[in-house]
């Protein structure tokens, strides 16, 4: 059988597991996997000899209309969900990728990089979403601390595209769907000279906001609410230098304004219908009953944002010979958020917010790999900067006196990390490999936050943090005779500390840096003659001095819980039924736990994570052949969660649990093919957040019926 289309998950020690085989198929090369290259990880570009626990999904399955954007991936993955709306990131094992303290200044836990360069926190919430023209997504699930640094505590996510080839080639693809849903993409390459290539790119989409709005619809920005828009143009350069030498460059530059989904419930106020209204226009004539006996709206409260990203990466791959290669990796990512409420710039309108969020991240990485029988090595050195600020301007009413007064807010963040790193796996006994690790690093982050009201300064603060860390990672594996493998490894990560202000007082806080300790047992391989793959693993994590954020704004602040724990397991299965059938599931589950965290006089000790679902349970298929009739389906299951920790609650509000459906039927011809697809086919109701409960929350997405045309060359 020869695979056109496939996903692959491999596990802690490295097996591929196929989650999704979409082909036609020959019966003389039965399952010819050939080498899956893998784009993240440090220690080897060869996927079946990672250690790392890593999802992979592969162009052909992120060209299914029912996978639009990155995060549409994490549904056939155990244990990966995305955030819980707009303004957050994606979770892993439980865990927010911008940690339980989402947005603001500082590190977070887990990091999304393109083409090898790490995105901002602003630039991964709005920045390059979707995968068109994509080679692979790797989604590392744990931590990665050891080898990718800082901002990889909880897992770190790779999107790889399209690379230039010496031929020429392109693609086209359109698509039409619910809401006014409208996209387009296009590429080409082809050949500069015998040793330089191009490719160029271009993808954009559009798409209407199902949501009511009707108090929003005098203000000049009212589209901005009622519809999402995403586009991106991206150029890949690649240099040839020498035989042994390869140099690629990549520029790419997005924009990305997507639209709320947050609606009014019962409890908002007297003025609410409930959430069966979908009234998005939650500062508008609906105001709770204390804002409407002061002010009949309140629009300066209702945030509109949109980011612009451009991202420009060096990576230079030189070949010492057979079993040495040396990588030298450069990239810069800037982003830059505006951010409005939606009555600014209308006429007439006084009570209105405005503001920035700036931030550019400048990364340079060297590594030696050595790889030869028994024996594989990486060794490297890396310094980042990073430098943010943030400015927001807002005459608003005082929380203490309700008369319109001006605030001026500004933050910045400096913030340096150079790091030595380096892992070993080395065969000491037959089919016994004992691996170990770490990284040094070196963190100083300077911090200033300072407040002007009605243009006296009421707070300015100064804050400073450095240290120097060592992140252990050791393990062993064993390789039965039948190829499948057991590993077992311990590996710690580290979050630096941090300080800020709050926006009610002006008052500054401080916390602690954030530590944790990773064991993990994994088992995976193939059987029934090779049908059959699987993967599976438990793991359980130790958190020391968790940063949590509690309260609401504008008395938010970010805090340090004593003891946390998370412990689960994940298992992900493919089964190729008959030559045009194959079937993929996974099944994770998981218990997080503040063990001991208390703050604002409440106990939380006992709770769950925030958004962090107890089980997440996918299964799909895929019917047909290279070219004629094909479709494809999946169920999925997400387990209940609490959500945020806010508003001086004891116990946040628990989310149900729901299940989503997803179809796509179509036919393919040599070049081109025409797919109709559904997502949510039965148009599941489900929250993703929820404050109350019945006060506000965050709707997942409803049905969507479309169709794509695409054609390659």
């Amino acid at each position: 059988m020869i695979f056109n289309r496939l996903i692959y998950s491999v596990t802690l020690a490295g097996s591929v597991s196929i989650l999704s085989i979409n082909a036609a198929m020959a019966q003389d090369v039965a399952f010819d996997l050939g080498t899956l290259v893998l784009y993240g990880d440090r220690t080897t570009g060869q996927a079946e000899k990672t250690n790392s626990s890593v999802a992979i999904v592969t162009a052909a399955e992120l060209a299914d209309p029912t996978i639009s954007n990155y995060r549409d991936a994490f549904r056939h993955m155990a244990n990966v969900q995305a955030g819980d709306f707009v303004e957050s990131g994606f979770v892993l094992r439980g865990i927010n990728s911008e940690g339980q303290t989402p947005g603001g200044l500082g590190t977070p836990l887990a990091a999304y990089y393109i083409d090898g360069v790490q995105q901002t926190v602003e630039g991964t919430r709005r920045g390059i979403n979707g995968v068109f023209d994509a080679e692979q997504i790797e989604v590392f699930r744990g931590p990665q601390s050891t080898l990718s640094g800082r901002s990889a505590l909880a897992g770190a996510i790779h999107l790889r595209t399209k690379d230039p080839e010496f031929a020429r080639s392109g693609k086209v693809e359109l698509g039409y769907g619910s809401d006014n849903k409208k996209s387009v993409g296009l590429a080409f390459g082809d050949t500069l000279a015998p040793n330089l290539a191009y490719r160029i790119s271009g993808e954009y989409y559009s798409k209407d906001n199902d949501l009511n709005y009707p108090s929003y619809t005098r203000f000049d920005r009212y589209d901005d609410i009622t519809s999402d828009e995403q586009y991106t143009l991206r150029g890949k350069l690649l240099w040839q230098a020498t035989d042994q030498t390869d140099v690629l460059f990549s520029y790419s530059h997005s924009y990305g304004n997507p639209a709320p989904n947050d609606i009014a419930g019962p409890y908002w106020s007297t003025a609410s219908t409930g959430y069966g209204a979908q009234r998005g226009d939650i500062w508008g004539n609906i105001l709770p009953d204390f804002y409407t006996a002061l002010i009949p709206e309140f629009p300066g409260f209702q945030d509109v944002r949109n980011t612009k990203v451009d991202n420009f990466g060096i990576e230079v791959t030189h070949h010492v010979n057979d079993n040495l290669t040396f990588t030298a990796q450069t990239g810069y990512s800037s982003s830059l958020t505006e951010r409005y409420s939606i009555n600014e710039g209308t006429a007439g309108e006084f009570l209105t917010v405005a503001g920035e969020f700036d931030q550019e991240l400048l990364t340079q990485e060297f590594r030696l790999n050595y790889e030869a029988e028994g024996l594989r090595w990486v060794g490297g050195f890396y310094i980042g900067k990073e430098e943010q600020t943030s400015f927001r301007d807002a005459t608003l009413p005082s929380f203490t006196t309700y008369l319109p007064e001006n605030q001026y807010s500004e933050n910045t963040g400096d913030m340096l990390n150079i790091a030595a790193f380096g892992e070993v796996a080395y065969e000491f006994a037959p089919s016994w490999t004992v691996i170990a690790g770490g990284r040094l690093d070196y963190f100083d982050q300077d911090q200033t936050a300072s407040l002007v009201t009605d243009g006296v300064p009421t707070s300015n603060s100064e804050s400073s943090f450095s240290d120097t860390v060592f992140v252990p990672k050791v393990g062993i594996e064993y390789e039965l005779a039948n190829s499948n493998k057991i590993a077992l490894i311990y590996q710690e990560g580290y979050r630096p500390g941090g300080s800020g202000i709050l926006a009610a007082t002006g008052a500054a806080f401080e916390y602690d840096a954030e530590k944790a300790k990773n064991l993990e047992l994994s088992y995976r391989g193939r059987g029934l003659d090779d049908k059959l793959g699987f993967a599976a693993s438990v793991f359980y994590q130790d958190w020391d001095s968790q940063q949590v954020e509690v309260g609401s704004y504008p008395n938010n602040y970010i805090t340090n819980a004593g003891k946390s724990k998370s412990y689960g397991a994940e298992l992900e299965l493919s089964y190729a039924a008959t030559d045009i059938v194959d079937l993929y599931g996974s099944v994770g589950l998981l218990h997080t736990e503040f063990k001991s965290f208390e703050a604002n006089g409440i106990d939380y000790s006992g709770q769950s994570f925030p958004g962090a679902p107890e089980a997440s349970i996918s299964l799909g298929y895929y019917a047909g052949e290279a070219t004629g009739w094909f479709s494809t389906g999946s169920i999925q299951y997400t387990g209940s969660s609490l959500s945020r920790l806010e508003g001086g609650v004891a116990q946040p509000v628990k989310l149900d649990n729901y299940t989503t459906v997803d179809l796509s039927v179509g036919y393919a011809w040599e070049k081109s093919k025409l797919t109709a697809y559904v997502t949510n086919a039965f148009d599941t109701d489900y929250f993703t957040y929820e404050n109350g409960p019945g006060v506000l929350a965050t709707q997942g997405e409803g049905r969507e019926i479309g169709l794509v045309y695409g054609f390659t060359f």
